[in-house]
């Protein structure tokens, strides 16, 4: 899977993509078609070298910001050097082109043989960003020059010139040859190098941490970037809440409505793919675990363009999840409540069933959220809730593990404090009461 096809998940990874410092066009097409990382060890050399920038960027922030200009020169040339390695001769304009990229690459000390690229393009040792055939590339191009400027309307010396003139080009483009393969991976180091103090700067500026590789995953202050900016914006706090789930144990996180359960799903969905693409994580702290595959089961507003009920598209997302699983890659699975849209009996038989057929997997990790009291033999997590005194505008979003899967009855409690028609709400306790012998 590459970032592209990522960036506009409902999760919200685009906020961040969005936020990235940087500097050139090309780094952002290479970072848009980089495959996620599933191996620990690859992510691992990922972080080792945002490390390396992080302490860059800390110790001397002139000379990355000085880096991060020159960076903007940074230009994709990769069709110039495709054709260079093809054994096409290159034309005026694409030796300028890898004349500036080889003096850039030497500018930041990237390449090992850049110096030996700018002497060909540069035989006068002017150490000038542009190009030209120089006089000095052979006595027979000065020869005809010269010739062609007293003698202008001669056709035939004009002619010779540009005889010379390309078999010059081809001349250089013949010595240019066998560095194409190191000017790609050139062009690739300098496109990573910015991206990598992007990262790092995102990292400082938006207060992220990098993870560790583990066997599991534990979260401790995690947050949305993205709707702590809104709630800035407001000047309202955001709240950090911790989080951990395992391979082969399903969990569930319940709570009220209000209760932000859809916006831990989006950010665990976020935080993955940001490990997985060696991003700096919303957290105060992580131990992270690679999957092949991350499924986001949510409603995404296609429901209608695909001619399709919401309850018919998200069951054929869950379904795709499973077929996923029984391929027998690690898989993440995360699925807000499902079955929401259709009535509580089968929804609830609906869940129940889900958690009991992938219980077990341990190629599996799954978190669900819902409003049904499910029964499963996993791990059940639940927002602690509306707070005291409020009068039903204040929710306290950290979350607890607790051993009952039954899920908080808050919704007439809520009611009452935000003052809705108490008539209205006597008459729902009454019959809760009738029906299932408590207002609870």
């Amino acid at each position: 899977m590459k970032f592209r096809e990522i960036v506009e998940s409902p999760c919200g990874i685009r906020y961040l993509f969005d936020g990235l410092r940087l500097q050139s066009g090309y780094a952002r097409k290479v970072l848009l078609d980089k495959e996620m990382m599933t191996s620990a060890s690859d992510i691992d050399k990922a972080y080792a070298a945002l490390r390396t920038w992080l302490g860059q960027v800390d110790r001397d922030r002139r000379h990355v910001e000085d880096i991060r200009f020159r960076l903007q020169g940074l230009r994709d040339i990769s069709g110039t050097l495709a054709s260079l390695a093809g054994g096409a001769v290159l034309d005026e304009i694409e030796l300028f082109e890898v004349k500036h990229l080889a003096m850039l690459a030497g500018t930041l000390g990237v390449g090992e043989n850049m110096s030996a690229v700018v002497s060909i393009l540069d035989p006068d040792g002017l150490h000038i960003g542009t190009f030209y055939l120089y006089d000095s590339y052979s006595d027979e191009l000065r020869r005809l020059r010269a010739a062609v400027e007293r003698n202008p309307g001669d056709e035939a010396l004009r002619d010779a010139l540009v005889g010379e003139e390309d078999r010059l080009r081809k001349s250089i483009s013949h010595q240019l040859r066998p560095f194409s393969k190191e000017l790609q991976e050139v062009l690739l180091a300098l496109a990573d190098m910015d991206i990598l103090i992007a990262k790092a700067l995102q990292l400082r500026d938006e207060g992220l941490a990098l993870p560790v590789s583990g066997s599991q995953v534990r979260l401790a202050g995690m947050f949305h970037p993205e709707v702590r900016s809104f709630l800035k914006e407001k000047g309202l706090d955001f709240q950090r809440v911790d989080f951990d789930y395992s391979l082969g144990v399903p969990t569930t996180l319940i709570g009220a409505n209000m209760g932000g359960k859809t916006v831990v799903l989006k950010t665990l969905c976020l935080i993955q793919y940001l490990y997985q693409f060696g991003f700096a994580l919303p957290v105060s702290s992580a131990v992270m675990m690679p999957f092949e595959e991350v499924r986001f089961c949510i409603g995404d507003g296609q429901s209608e363009k695909r001619g399709l009920s919401s309850f018919a598209a998200e069951m054929e997302q869950i379904d795709q999840a499973i077929v996923s699983v029984e391929r027998g890659g690690r898989v993440l699975v995360l699925v807000d409540e499902p079955a929401r849209t259709t009535n509580p009996v089968e929804g609830t038989a609906l869940v129940e069933a889900l958690l009991g057929r992938l219980s077990g997997k341990d190629n599996l990790a799954m978190v669900v959220t819902t409003h049904y009291t499910v029964r499963h033999n996993g791990v059940c997590w639940r927002v602690r809730g509306l707070l005291p005194g409020s009068k039903g505008r204040a929710m306290d979003y950290r979350l607890v593990k607790t051993a009952s899967h039954e899920v908080p009855h808050e919704a007439l409690h809520i009611s009452r404090e935000l003052g809705i028609d108490p008539e209205w709400i006597d008459g729902a306790e009454r019959i809760i009461r009738q029906q299932y012998g408590s207002k609870d």
